[in-house]
């Protein structure tokens, strides 16, 4: 019951976080043209993760490796929505996330202000446009974040890496860095027909919950297919290593 009723007091404070920064971006909106809009948007959506957003929830993040401060593409395994949110917190970047959460209320329309870069995976031409999207971002300086299974899971190893990103950065000759999340408790995983307030409330339900994120080294090549199975060799390894940590059966 506690746990419950826990989760439930987050969910409206995280609701009453996103109502008050979405007002704050859509009142100054009208001061900033539209390439300094997105920019202050990926650095409020930092500062509103750090200072508020993590503490509200109950949020408690480890991290290894060293934060990338240069341009790249973060390449992540995928556990849960607040995968993007845990990283975001650490770097200037434009997240590739799914088309539904688009269509999310208030959630879509705070994503796309903040620099969300929306793909349905099972439209070519929608891919296309992402890509498109991804290389003026990254040629304008700024990193990418992407979760390249495309969909979450609570597997010991990643699943099958949609290869587009990796085309693409070997394409720039834009560094790769490897990144592994894993979660405390495996079933704080957001996997089957979970809807998201069920899983939020269970989730966040807890008095803390514990996120441990590796930041690799960067990787360089023109070779995609290296950069993807480098990358997915890097971050299997470290998800194992952390569960082994945690006794994650």
């Amino acid at each position: 019951m506690f746990s419950k009723l826990l989760g439930i007091t987050r969910f409206i404070l995280f609701l009453t976080l996103l109502f008050l920064f979405f007002f704050f971006l859509f009142l100054t909106n009208f001061l900033f043209s539209k390439d300094k809009q997105i920019k202050r948007g990926l650095t409020a959506r930092r500062f509103v993760i750090n200072h508020f957003l993590n503490k509200v929830i109950g949020v408690e993040i480890k991290v290894n490796g060293t934060i990338p401060t240069e341009r790249c593409v973060l390449m992540a395994n995928h556990r849960t929505y607040y995968d993007a949110v845990a990283v975001l917190k650490d770097v200037l970047a434009f997240p590739i996330g799914k088309i539904e959460v688009q269509s999310w209320p208030l959630i879509g329309y705070i994503a796309s202000l903040t620099g969300v870069l929306f793909v349905d995976r099972s439209s070519k031409e929608s891919r296309r446009r992402t890509i498109d999207a991804m290389k003026q971002k990254l040629n304008q300086g700024y990193s990418i974040f992407n979760t390249p299974e495309g969909t979450t899971h609570d597997e010991p190893t990643t699943m099958f890496f949609h290869p587009g990103t990796f085309v693409t950065a070997a394409k720039l000759n834009v560094p790769i860095v490897p990144i592994a999340i894993e979660y405390k408790l495996k079933e704080d995983a957001w996997i089957g027909d979970d809807t998201f307030i069920r899983h939020f409330i269970q989730c966040f339900g807890k008095w803390k919950t514990e996120i441990q994120i590796t930041y690799f080294e960067p990787i360089i090549s023109d070779d995609a297919d290296y950069l993807l199975n480098t990358t997915k060799s890097l971050i299997d390894h470290e998800l194992l290593r952390i569960r082994e940590e945690w006794n994650i059966k």
